[in-house]
């Protein structure tokens, strides 16, 4: 999802930015703490803090044309957790486990994490899958983490679900 962040804290930006692209499938194209996106029809999610919605320019947000983008307004007190659930409520592919008849959709996994989550899927250890790719167990931990946020599961046994239902294995 092409998201959009802006906020006038630009540390906040950072941490948005950083939160974002390694816990979900976003692909951040604009990050600024004072305009929005020159041309909305390239944005599907825009992350803004509330106080830069009463801007004036950033109104017309509200009213664009056809193509409008989702709008995720954070507060000032907004968790990571609350901006992870709310950005990956709005993700429009099919769900996980219950993918669309003969569509192989694996839009926000990286290679790396379709082939982690396959590994271990597979009945692989955390240690097994590092040796066999050739990464550490702190790496897989991380990949196995990221497919958990994006698809919102907890166990190894809804890991297996889901790669079952992409057909990673």
């Amino acid at each position: 999802m092409r998201t959009a962040i802006c906020h006038r804290h630009p540390l906040v930006l950072l941490g948005l930015k950083h939160l974002l692209t390694t816990h979900t499938s976003c692909d951040v194209v604009h990050v600024s703490d004072h305009e929005l996106p020159g041309n909305l029809e390239n944005i599907d999610i825009l992350v803004v803090e509330e106080e830069f919605l009463e801007r004036g320019p950033a109104r017309a947000v509200r009213t664009a044309g056809r193509h409008r983008p989702e709008i995720v307004p954070l507060s000032a007190d907004a968790q990571p957790e609350e901006v992870l659930r709310r950005v990956s409520g709005r993700r429009t592919a099919p769900a996980p486990h219950a993918p669309a008849a003969g569509h192989d959709w694996v839009a926000p996994l990286s290679p790396r994490e379709q082939e982690v989550l396959q590994f271990i899927a597979s009945g692989m250890t955390h240690d097994q899958v590092a040796r066999r790719v050739g990464i550490s167990r702190h790496t897989v931990d991380t990949y196995v983490k990221r497919v958990r946020t994006k698809f919102g599961v907890g166990n190894k046994a809804e890991l297996t679900r889901v790669a079952l239902g992409l057909k990673l294995v």
